[in-house]
């Protein structure tokens, strides 16, 4: 959607007359039924004028357009400046320019990273020449305009109008950039005349209005391109090959999806229940690229941040398929996306759907669950209500059952019960299920997984990490510091009796799970959940206990430190929730293992209960 479609002449008068804003906001309020802030209403005053003197300069012809703020799909992204045109050579072109107030930026770890003064205080953020760069090819592989009709060639910039370029060392322009830069210049606060000279080039002639009614009007779905590298990181790969009930559930989603093609109008909600270990992800992926091949508009969610990025790296790996990126989304991007937009969303650890997202403004009556649903004519769910870890996790399967009906949507289950994961040993499951008390049936550990109670965590760490290249996980029984430096993160996991002391996961580094200097760093159950390793050491905190007296596990609210995650207290006679919320913590804490799962307890009676049921005496 572009909230602004108009010639560049149209723009300059806009400009001049001082209604830009204006105009701007009306076009918003209409189009998205959004209000405009104080702040993005001062950005467009500021950026804008800057870009009507630089085209102005340009002398184009004045059938040039100028597109502004085209929101990208499902996201919360709009491109700030679109101009199209013909050169004098005849041919069709569209120009993204990507406008920026900074006055100064540093140079910063990570590929296309930098740091800047955002939001009041300096951030890491992208470089304005990777955030060109990405739009574009988001454009390329997205709008069926732009990939069907090659003769549109869409090129790219970045326009820092408030930035005087330092000519000793430029940050921006540092080597570690050079592929951004090369893709889409970099142009200052004096280098307006070398953006316009481009400009000049690109679309002087004009007759740009077919090609922004093009771009405007494009068909959202992923380019033949985009499907085909799916479907090649997919296909042959041994880990994403369906098995047994895995391929049941698979075809429910491929009937629905078929019965809808068939007879319009009817929506279908899949509901996809599985254990940790069944194989949703595999189902997923292979939906996805089903999907994809059959010229569906499909789009793979997940609310866990961590898991998402695990994901792309996993499918992507070494290939350089960014955009592949695009079809994997937050859990919060549905907010105002259109009934039935897409085909088919799939949502991976929907138990972790929330009310609404993070600063989002609370639509009445929906949650996003109803969001998903809402948006797609067939909606997958693959849910598991034991791994629900939070008062604010709300993905249910009764819940999605609840919304679906609402919607008008047939409602099927599915459930998946063979293991994968914990070196297939249903029997860990089952025995983890009876220690934990999700079930009373007694039962003895045994089979291949490699099971272990240790005496305290300088051994976990030897045993997991050092001989076996694994992962320390902990549950929520020590507060996060979010003061530390930018040079040493701080060691919270702190066990006194053992002087032991590490950090939590780096928050920075979302594929930590992964990434070798994250060795000595211990996972948190919300970076965590849905994620596979080899091995893993889970520190069990203070927060649950065993009471030898009563031969009962309890849980102590004083030790349980994520208080954005704790339900009230209960009222007096009534079951606490937060029982059920910590030992679902640990049961996904002690499911992550492919191999196997070690354990130490601070709670030292815990220790022995579970060293006895184990028979790890």
């Amino acid at each position: 959607m572009i909230i602004y479609n108009e010639t560049s002449n149209n723009f300059i008068n806009h400009i001049y007359e001082n209604k830009i804003g204006y105009v701007l906001k009306k076009n918003l309020y209409k189009r998205m039924n959004k209000v405009v802030s104080d702040s993005e209403l001062r950005s467009w005053e500021n950026s804008l004028p800057q870009m009507a003197r630089v085209i102005r300069d340009a002398d184009l012809k004045k059938d040039t357009h100028v597109l502004l703020e085209y929101k990208l799909p499902s996201t919360q992204k709009r491109i700030d400046f679109i101009i199209t045109g013909q050169d004098k050579k005849g041919k069709k072109n569209a120009m993204i320019i990507e406008l920026k107030q900074w006055q100064k930026a540093k140079v910063a770890e990570g590929n296309g990273i930098v740091t800047t003064f955002l939001g009041g205080r300096e951030r890491e953020t992208v470089h304005p020449s990777y955030q060109a760069t990405s739009y574009k090819r988001f454009l390329l592989n997205f709008n069926e305009s732009l990939y069907t009709d090659t003769s549109i060639q869409l090129s790219s910039c970045a326009y820092l109008h408030n930035y005087i370029q330092n000519p000793t060392y430029e940050p921006l322009l540092d080597s570690r950039y050079t592929m951004y830069l090369k893709d889409s210049p970099l142009f200052f606060q004096f280098s307006d005349r070398e953006l316009a000279k481009r400009i000049r080039e690109t679309v002087a002639e004009g007759n740009g209005a077919g090609i922004a009614e093009a771009i405007e009007h494009g068909r959202i779905r992923p380019s033949k391109k985009l499907v085909d590298t799916v479907g090649s990181l997919i296909e042959g790969n041994e880990e994403f090959i369906l098995l047994d009930e895995q391929k049941v559930a698979f075809e429910k989603v491929v009937s629905m999806y078929n019965r809808l093609n068939k007879s319009e109008g009817q929506k279908h909600a899949i509901i996809i229940k599985g254990g940790p270990g069944t194989g949703k992800s595999v189902i997923g992926l292979n939906l996805m690229s089903y999907l994809l091949k059959t010229r569906a508009y499909a789009e793979y969610i997940t609310p866990n941040q961590s898991f998402r990025e695990i994901l792309r790296k996993k499918l992507v790996g070494s290939s350089g398929h960014l955009e592949v990126r695009d079809l994997f989304k937050g859990s919060a991007a549905y907010v105002q996306t259109p009934k039935d937009y897409f085909d088919v969303l799939i949502c991976d650890e929907a138990h972790r759907l929330k009310q609404q997202g993070h600063m989002q403004k609370k639509i009445e009556g929906e949650n996003q669950a109803t969001q998903i649903i809402r948006s797609s004519k067939v909606s997958v769910f693959f849910v598991d209500d034991q791994q629900i870890i939070s008062k604010k996790d709300i993905g249910s399967a009764k819940l999605i059952e609840e919304e679906a009906a609402k919607l008008g949507a047939e409602i099927h289950t599915v459930e998946l019960e063979s293991q994968y994961r914990c070196s297939g040993s249903g029997n860990y499951i089952a025995w983890l299920d009876s220690l934990l008390g999700y079930t009373d049936e007694k039962v003895d550990l045994e089979g291949e997984f490699d099971f272990k109670v240790v005496s305290n965590p300088h051994d976990l760490t030897k045993e997991i990490v050092e001989k076996r290249g694994g992962r320390l996980l902990a549950g929520y029984a020590w507060e996060w510091n979010t003061k530390g430096n930018h040079r040493e993160l701080p060691k919270d996991v702190y066990i006194e009796e053992h002087d032991f002391a590490l950090p939590w996961n780096d928050p920075k580094r979302i594929d930590w799970a992964i990434h070798p200097e994250c060795a000595y760093q211990i996972g948190c159950i919300h970076t965590v959940q849905g994620l596979e390793m080899d091995y893993v050491g889970v520190i069990i905190g203070k927060d649950l206990g065993y009471d030898p007296g009563t031969s009962s596990l309890i849980v102590d609210r004083d030790e349980f430190k994520d208080k954005g995650a704790r339900p009230a207290k209960p009222k007096k006679g009534q079951p606490d929730p937060l029982f059920d919320l910590v030992r679902n913590t640990y049961k996904t804490l002690m499911t992550r293992g492919m191999k196997g799962c070690y354990v130490y307890c601070c709670d030292e009676e815990l220790g022995r209960y579970m060293k006895s049921c184990s028979n790890n005496i």
